[in-house]
């Protein structure tokens, strides 16, 4: 185990101090390259684990396809920052253009469901404008979770069943999986399947926690979409700029982390998206307490949502992603972590 945790974090041989080793119990190994938590004589506590590992170093390095090795970036990981450094910082036209426009009906609805007062036989008529729209709305009502015994065809039917608020999030979720179908590009294409997977996870804890923690789902839900919608750009210029070479260190892991939040918040004001949404995504770097409720639940729901992906994909044992979700979140981080499999065909 610590041989693995210093390869992670490019370590050399640095040694764990004795002081953070605990006995515990034989376990078996887990999915190839990442050995169980727990080894006799020379195990980490849920608690070090969770500090010496970086779930985003784990998850990038997976959805890149990356052996992730040594510390220091090489010379092109070097230029590839640089480029989503500058772009980030000074060009919102350059980053707008890599992102497609939304369907014209997608805006419309969003405006109609801010109106309390919006009637299902108005939604009914502008869902019905988007073939996409319609039969994912028709999907998600006829899903095992509501249980039906006949199937619902009238979309003011499949209306009232969802409802608005439901609604919202499944007019959010159509309108930003175009994003995740790249096909072509060094980079994304490999990558954007990984990340649509991670949005779909994503989506279901954040419902899951808003309401544990009684936060309003829809913001929440739109800053997770947003996030990742910052990676999709980051991947794009990358793959502009890309000229040859492997990705080999973790810090060009935690770099892309922060430039595509940078990337997510300039698309955002671009779309106007709502305040809460933006200081969500502007906070996610502090991990303060006196964070947002919004920023917390989108942070949590991230993190429950990648340790899902990895566990799915064999990069990560389902033993240590439990660890990892009760440390990150507690009571609330368990049970919603719990969620995400039996409930996943519903995002």
């Amino acid at each position: 185990m610590k041989r693995w945790l210093h390869r992670l974090l490019g370590m050399g041989t640095a040694s764990v101090p004795k002081a953070e080793m605990t006995e515990a119990p034989q376990m078996q190994p887990g999915p190839k390259g990442f050995p169980a938590t727990r080894i006799r004589d020379d195990a980490l506590s849920a608690s070090t684990l969770h500090a010496a590992v970086d779930i985003d170093h784990l998850y990038f390095a997976w959805m890149l396809g990356m052996e992730a090795s040594v510390s220091e970036p090489n010379d092109m990981e070097r230029r590839l920052l640089r480029a989503l450094e500058r772009i980030s910082s000074t060009d919102t036209q350059a980053v707008t253009a890599l992102v497609p426009r939304m369907p014209a009906v997608i805006p419309m609805l969003l405006h109609s469901l801010r109106d309390k007062d919006v009637s299902n036989a108005r939604l009914s008529e502008q869902v019905a404008r988007d073939p996409v729209l319609l039969a994912a709305l028709l999907k998600q009502v006829n899903s095992s979770y509501y249980r039906r015994n006949e199937a619902i065809t009238n979309i003011e039917q499949a209306l009232a069943l969802l409802g608005q608020n439901n609604l919202r999030l499944l007019v959010a979720s159509v309108a930003f999986k175009p994003l995740f179908n790249m096909q072509s590009g060094h980079f994304i294409a490999p990558a954007a399947p990984r990340l649509s997977a991670l949005s779909t996870a994503t989506a279901i804890a954040c419902r899951a926690l808003a309401t544990r923690r009684q936060v309003g789902p829809f913001e929440a839900f739109l800053a997770t979409l947003l996030q990742n919608v910052g990676l999709i750009v980051a991947l794009r210029i990358m793959d502009q700029v890309y000229e040859g070479g492997e990705l080999q260190s973790l810090s060009f892991c935690s770099s892309l982390a922060i430039e595509a939040r940078r990337l997510s918040l300039r698309v955002g004001r671009e779309w106007q998206f709502p305040p809460a949404v933006l200081q969500a995504l502007a906070e996610q770097d502090s991990a303060a307490a006196a964070d947002s409720p919004v920023a917390q639940l989108l942070r949590l729901a991230d993190r429950l949502g990648k340790l899902h992906v990895l566990v799915l994909n064999g990069q990560l044992a389902a033993e240590e992603a439990e660890e990892f979700a009760a440390v990150e979140g507690g009571a609330d981080g368990i049970a919603c972590y719990r969620q995400l499999t039996p409930r996943e065909e519903e995002a």
